[in-house]
């Protein structure tokens, strides 16, 4: 019985159906929790500790930083960290949607954040107050948000504000700051071709599917422009 046990066991975490051992996190999954803090525009505390952390970077999206080595992409990004403050003061309910990869390199839980019915992090790219940031292979909801982006760059609003519009994305900011060429590859979510880090501006930043190699680009079924 033990024997026919183990087979089974086997046989369902092979088929991913035991999400919880499922490899790679291959199953997205939600957590409820309680906004304890907001650190800046796609960023927040929590009170809980979900995968270890209670550190929440809003997946998808990227807000114009307010403070990094030294320097800042202010008035654009008080402005984003006011918004989402005021979206989502201490206390606020909340439900985390995470999506293949629960975890980035600094620990924090990667997540489509959830006020009832609203999508926070959506919502923030729809107001113009931040960009899609979408880095394969976490691609949920790929076309809602980059409607809300398209909207948002259409109305002219906060970033995208046409007498004062935001001079470098936030990771064009990240770069320049550390000194750093791209080191991504870029591509195209809808001709499915890709290229080179430094040669990112030839897919419309609308259209932006970032990898962190070219074999991820390749396994994601994207071809070389």
């Amino acid at each position: 019985m033990r024997k026919i046990f183990s087979l089974v066991l086997a046989l369902v975490v092979a088929s991913g159906l035991f999400v919880g051992l499922a490899p790679n996190n291959a199953h997205a999954a939600t957590y409820t929790a309680t906004v304890k803090s907001v650190v800046d525009g796609d960023t927040i505390n929590i009170n809980e500790t979900v995968q270890g952390t209670s550190k929440i970077r809003l997946l998808s999206i990227d807000t114009p930083e307010t403070y990094y080595n030294g320097q800042n992409q202010n008035p654009w990004a008080t402005n984003a960290k006011n918004y989402l403050v005021n979206l989502l003061p201490p206390g606020t309910k909340i439900t985390l949607e995470t999506d293949v990869d629960e975890v980035d390199g600094y620990g924090r839980l990667l997540a489509h954040v959830w006020k009832g019915n609203l999508d926070v992090n959506k919502e923030i790219v729809r107001q113009g107050h931040a960009v899609t940031y979408y880095i394969w292979p976490n691609m949920k909801y790929f076309e809602e948000y980059r409607s809300a982006m398209v909207e948002a760059k259409n109305n002219g609003r906060n970033i995208w504000n046409p007498s004062n519009p935001l001079p470098e994305l936030p990771f064009e900011f990240r770069l320049r700051v550390d000194g750093r060429a791209p080191d991504k590859y870029v591509g195209d979510y809808y001709t499915k071709k890709y290229v080179q880090p430094a040669q990112y501006k030839q897919v419309p930043v609308e259209n932006r599917v970032f990898f962190w190699n070219e074999a991820d680009a390749q396994q994601a079924g994207y071809t070389p422009r």
